[in-house]
């Protein structure tokens, strides 16, 4: 079959044609450019070939078993990246599941297989040409052709728009490929810096600041917080967030059980609200309006098996996570937790040997009343309990009185005693 398609592109392609194509498709193959540019010149080769009015090209996301518009010939800013197609959904997910050619020379939209976006004004367009774009052997995306009027597809240009995306399908799975290199790789750099800040940082604010910062980086949110479970209260406060909003660092606690991050804490697992302004209740929904947000991944904090708090991302277009991404954000939440944990132990620590120090000045001062004032042990202990009590002030700071008092008295005892034989020699 392939035989077959590749004689008529030779025929309709004849003598100069032919060699044009293949050196701008060899151009194109070996240019090393990114993957969005080499996106835009399979547009522009594919529209200069078929003279067609529109042209849209879709790439599999494996993970979540979708399709995505990656590029256009007309303007989509918003569509691309945000309109998905379920594999076997639509024309578009049919070419995807079956890797086979699909024309439509009139009534495109009549078609049962076909799944309309009001977005995309192609999908009102007469006729439809829908190539699978495939290397070895697995399908890597979609090539759509439209025509406003009617138009009968022949033979040769479908064969055409095969050869056009069998050529480019492996350039394209390439430069993806390293384009997910770089991703992979530059969240290693983070996770890294990360793990560095929580080694190498004395302050938990400023650590949690850090790791909020480097998150909403790679994710390209406008918002990124770290929240902090009260267990008593069952409520979440904002730790530390990077917002071009001040007002996000001033948000009031959040009620667990009225909040979509609550389902994070009581679900103890990540949890994608793909549309924020659709929830009821909806967490802090004039910071939401303010900021354009529109889909959030929240994971949970763990430590010792207990959830401790949230991450939060926000994505300003409507978004579904990569199970990668999430995987990553799990990743990023654990040293947040790690830090927290880690400062929590350390306060407590610090309290505890605050405390034993307390019990050994008080236990001095005891024994200091004890011996000066012939008082019991329980005594002196009622003593300071009760002089704490009417003065106010912490039993230690009392007992350190005592005992300052003590090293003077002791200090001053042989000058008045030097003082004292002095005066009687001279007597």
């Amino acid at each position: 079959m392939k035989q077959i398609e590749t004689i008529r592109v030779d025929r309709r392609l004849e003598d100069g044609a032919q060699l044009t194509l293949l050196h701008t498709i060899s151009g194109i193959v070996s240019s090393g450019l990114s993957l969005e540019k080499m996106l835009g010149e399979l547009v522009g080769l594919v529209v200069g070939l078929t003279g067609c009015d529109a042209c849209l090209v879709y790439l599999l996301d494996k993970p979540a078993g979708e399709i995505v518009l990656c590029a256009s010939q007309l303007p989509h800013e918003t569509e691309i990246g945000n309109i998905r197609l379920k594999v076997g959904e639509g024309v578009t997910g049919w070419v995807a599941k079956h890797q086979s050619v699909v024309a439509l020379s009139t009534h495109a939209s009549s078609d049962p297989r076909f799944k309309s976006f009001s977005s995309l004004v192609e999908d009102t367009y007469e006729s439809l040409v829908s190539v699978p774009l495939v290397t070895g052997g697995e399908v890597i995306g979609v090539i759509n052709v439209h025509h406003k009027n009617v138009r009968s597809h022949s033979a040769e240009e479908i064969a055409l728009l095969g050869y056009v995306a069998e050529q480019m399908g492996g350039a394209i799975a390439r430069a993806r490929l390293m384009l997910e290199s770089r991703s992979a790789s530059r969240k290693v750099e983070i996770l890294a810096a990360v793990g560095d800040t929580i080694t190498t940082e004395g302050y938990l604010d400023r650590i949690l600041q850090t790791v909020c910062e480097m998150v909403a980086q790679m994710f390209e949110a406008p918002l990124c917080s770290i929240m902090v479970l009260d267990e008593a209260r069952q409520e979440l406060t904002v730790k530390a967030a990077r917002c071009s909003v001040p007002e996000c660092l001033n948000m009031m606690p959040v009620a667990v059980g009225d909040s979509p991050v609550g389902r994070v804490i009581r679900e103890r697992q990540a949890v994608v609200i793909e549309d924020i302004a659709a929830q009821k209740p909806e967490l802090h929904p004039e910071l939401a309006s303010r900021t354009g947000l529109a889909t959030l991944l929240s994971v949970p904090l763990m430590a010792s098996q207990s959830v401790i708090g949230a991450l939060n991302i926000y994505v300003r277009e409507r978004k579904a996570f990569t199970e990668e991404e999430t995987r990553f954000a799990r990743a990023v939440a654990g040293q947040a937790a790690l830090a927290l944990e880690n400062t929590r132990l350390m306060s407590e620590t610090l309290q505890m040997k605050r405390t034993l120090e307390a019990r050994k000045i008080v236990e001095r001062a005891k024994g200091i009343l004890q011996s000066r004032d012939g008082l019991s042990e329980e005594e002196a202990y009622l003593h300071l309990r009760g002089e704490s009590r009417r003065l106010r002030k912490p039993m230690r700071n009392l007992a350190e009185a005592i005992i300052l008092a003590e090293e003077l008295h002791r200090k001053s005892r042989p000058a008045k005693l030097k003082a004292a034989v002095d005066e009687g020699w001279a007597d």
